[in-house]
């Protein structure tokens, strides 16, 4: 007897050859019926005998193609119509989108066996794609994905074109960017003149020609401009920084896998990460080599590095034959240009590498590590964004998560799974919240989201607030900041019971209006409580100490020693600025008491000798990490560490985690600056654990979650895992998302929705007046 099903498939499963796969699995289990692409989803019914249907079933479910994502699938029986044969039909439009959206995606073995085949009519085509790989995210306007709701829709298929792109066994079947030489884009080069050009192959070597010859060219790639110069070139490089206003924070590189294995050191899994379809920048332990200038990543020991995950980045690198330095074409810290902004362009580069195929939308490239074997994410952009982060609950309302100021994402929580928005940069600019501002509306168009809550940092002076304007039906919610980071870790890993958050940064405005950075939670999704966290120190001039931490460390060193010898001289040694600010640390005038991890950091790096100033985020505790990594501690094993004292708030039920007693340590220790820099980690896990057993202790939970940017310090993370586990912890650290202030939104958005589920929680939860926001 033959039936009939119906079924409505949902998750990433356009522009990823899912269509063509159900047309064959169909045919191979002799069924009949239709398959077509809606804003929902897929929708097919197949008729057939009940085993035949079975057995299809069970195939497409457990072998989808390998871009796809089957997020859900529904069936139902439905009368058989007697058809004969399987068909792809016509796309519809209707209805309210449910559907997900495939990242960008690197380009494919066989794309680029036919890119180097001169027999093949793509040959040395920089536009080549298939169903396996090219844009998705960055040029998709909605659902569902067909051309016309691309940015490709301006380029109509020459006649081989459209038979490969309607041909069910053809790879380029609804491959929405499919193009070649006759109908697709055009590449154009712009000169310091300003006189344009189309780029045939002969002019591609010109342009590689500049680069060797030491010039910057502004490249276009998927989802942005990149800035280009070669990575051996000092004096390039050097102006590059210059015109980008970037100090000596590190530049990306991009090289083919020979080079990246002849200057760093390359495990299974970081090639894997850099083999993989998202193709981040994997950051990668360097090996010594006079090929790469001082200024790509001065001070470091490690260097990142990219495959070219486009012919175009192939056929450039191709003709340079080195590393180049890739890094996005902005100004620091502000997104990346992606649209035909040539005067910006041309302010930042000599020569400029263009086509006339339109960026939809912005996407930075992403930044991973390994650590334990696994994916330890820095930056999340291209190569994994728009893809979903399944939660372990359902909400009724879409809630929509701002972020923070740095490091900024949005996220989108809605039907059991958070979307989690491109790295946007900082966002203290009118251009960064414009940015964010268009990335929102763009998922809120691609998605059909309408949020009902809208959720910020408690700071009350971060910018992007003022983008909970624009939802004028919206509530508000408030998050506290590390409360995030440690709802971001639960978020991920799908945690409900009880954890011990250990939440580690730099700045973040603290419930009690001081500035908190080393703080230490218990609690679960639906609120956390603040066990304790590092001793309060003076921070003096605010902000600006972060920039310039030796103004911080005086601080600690009056805390520690008075009007001492060690004071006297340290003052002596910064000169008369150093003499008023000691007055103003006397007076507690001019600034703010702070707990942040990430500011002790900086006092020890300019307690040792490391350095005097942050010209970047972190650029000191980076280098004091890569101090430590020399010293002859490292093989472990190390009984020894300086101290540190655990007092109790009285009245408060708070633990404050003092270590001070450590500075002084440090002063007096006569070992090797890399030795006194491995204690100085080795300390502060030791410390971590003691506390975690405390609490631990108090609630009898045994679980512990690392998170926030001092973990970012892979040597720290290694020092306090290990020892919480040997203590008898689980230990959950990030893989999703970063544990810097990249994966802030995501926690905003998981705890304010376990705020909502529970109806017993009233603290800092909506403010039911329109456009107004709740206080902590």
């Amino acid at each position: 007897m033959r039936i009939r099903v119906r079924f409505l498939i949902k998750g990433i499963v356009q522009g990823v050859g899912f269509r063509p796969f159900l047309y064959r699995s169909a045919h191979k289990y002799k069924l009949s019926g239709f398959v077509k692409n809606t804003a929902q989803g897929v929708i097919m019914e197949v008729e057939g005998i009940e085993k035949n249907i079975e057995g299809f079933t069970a195939h497409i479910l457990d072998n989808p193609p390998p871009l796809a994502l089957i997020e859900s699938h529904e069936t139902e029986n439905v009368p058989p119509r007697g058809s004969e044969t399987f068909e792809i039909v016509s796309s519809e439009d209707s209805g309210k989108g449910d559907s997900l959206v495939s990242p960008d995606i690197a380009v494919c073995d066989n794309c680029v066996e036919e890119l180097f085949l001169p027999e093949n009519r793509r040959y040395r085509y920089p536009f080549i794609n298939c169903t396996d790989c090219g844009p998705r995210f960055s040029i998709i306007r909605g659902l569902p994905y067909d051309r016309p709701r691309t940015t490709m829709k301006v380029f109509p298929m020459c006649g081989p074109c459209d038979s490969e792109y309607r041909d069910p066994y053809d790879r380029r079947y609804h491959a929405q960017p499919v193009s070649c030489y006759h109908c697709g884009p055009t590449l154009y080069f712009h000169d310091p003149e300003g006189k344009t050009g189309k780029v045939e192959d002969a002019s591609l070597e010109m342009i590689s020609r500049k680069i060797r010859e030491g010039h910057i060219v502004a490249i276009k790639g998927l989802g942005g401009y990149h800035l280009a110069c070669k990575a051996s070139n000092e004096a390039a490089v050097v102006r590059l920084r210059d015109v980008k206003g970037r100090e000596t924070k590190p530049f990306a590189l991009m090289g083919t896998m020979e080079t990246i294995l002849e200057y760093t050191y390359v495990s299974e899994e970081e090639k894997a990460l850099l083999l993989s379809p998202a193709a981040p920048i994997v950051l990668l332990k360097r090996k010594e080599s006079k090929d790469i200038a001082p200024s790509v990543a001065p001070g470091l020991s490690e260097l990142g590095f990219m495959l070219p995950y486009t012919p175009l980045h192939m056929l450039l690198l191709e003709k340079v034959r080195e590393p180049l330095v890739m890094t996005s074409a902005n100004i620091t810290d502000e997104p990346i240009i992606y649209t035909e902004d040539m005067g910006a362009l041309r302010g930042l580069s000599d020569y400029i590498l263009s086509h006339d195929r339109e960026i939809g939308i912005f996407a930075d490239d992403s930044v991973v590590k390994v650590f334990g074997g696994r994916r330890y994410m820095v930056r999340r952009s291209r190569g994994y964004v728009p893809l979903p982060i399944k939660m372990p609950f359902e909400t009724e309302e879409t809630i929509l998560a701002l972020g923070p100021m740095l490091k900024t994402t949005f996220t989108f929580l809605y039907k059991g799974k958070a979307i989690v928005g491109q790295y946007i940069g900082d966002t203290d600019s009118p251009a960064s919240i414009e940015a964010e501002r268009r990335a929102i509306d763009h998922f809120m168009t691609l998605f059909s989201l309408k949020p009902g809550i809208v959720v910020l940092d408690s700071h009350p002076g971060y910018p992007n607030r003022e983008l909970a304007g624009s939802f004028v039906n919206a509530r508000v919610v408030e998050v506290q900041h590390h409360e995030a980071h440690v709802g971001a870790l639960m978020a991920e890993t799908g945690e409900l019971g009880e954890m011990i958050g250990i939440s580690m940064d730099g700045t973040g405005y603290g419930d009690d209006g001081n500035i908190w950075g080393g703080e230490f939670f218990v609690g679960d999704y639906r609120g956390l409580r603040r066990f304790g966290h590092l001793k309060y120190f003076f921070l003096p001039s605010g902000d600006r100490s972060a920039k310039e931490p030796w103004r911080f460390a005086l601080s600690v060193l009056h805390t520690l020693y008075g009007d001492s010898r060690e004071v006297t001289e340290f003052v002596r040694s910064y000169g008369e600025k150093a003499v008023y600010l000691l007055e103003a640390i006397k007076k507690n005038a001019g600034g703010i008491l702070t707990s942040s991890c990430g500011r002790l950091f900086d006092a020890a790096a300019v307690l040792l000798g490391i350095g005097d100033f942050n010209t970047y985020e972190g650029e000191l505790p980076i280098k004091l990490q890569a101090c430590a990594e020399k010293s002859g501690y490292m093989g472990g094993g190390v009984e020894e560490s300086y101290s540190y004292v655990i007092d109790e708030e009285k009245g408060k039920n708070i633990r404050t985690l003092n270590f001070l007693p450590m500075i002084r340590d440090i002063m007096g220790d006569e070992r090797g600056m890399p030795e006194r820099a491995y204690l100085f980690h080795l300390t502060l896990a030791r410390g971590f654990v003691e506390m975690a057993t405390l609490a631990a202790d108090e609630g009898n939970i045994r679980k512990v979650g690392l998170t926030g940017g001092v973990f970012q310090n892979t040597l720290l993370l290694k020092l306090t895992k290990d020892l919480l586990e040997a203590a008898g912890f689980e230990v959950s650290i990030h893989s999703e998302v970063p544990p810097n202030d990249g994966g802030i939104s995501l926690g905003q958005a998981f705890l304010a929705a376990g705020r909502l589920l529970d109806p017993s929680c009233t603290a800092r939860v909506v403010c039911c007046a329109r456009n107004s926001i709740s206080g902590p």
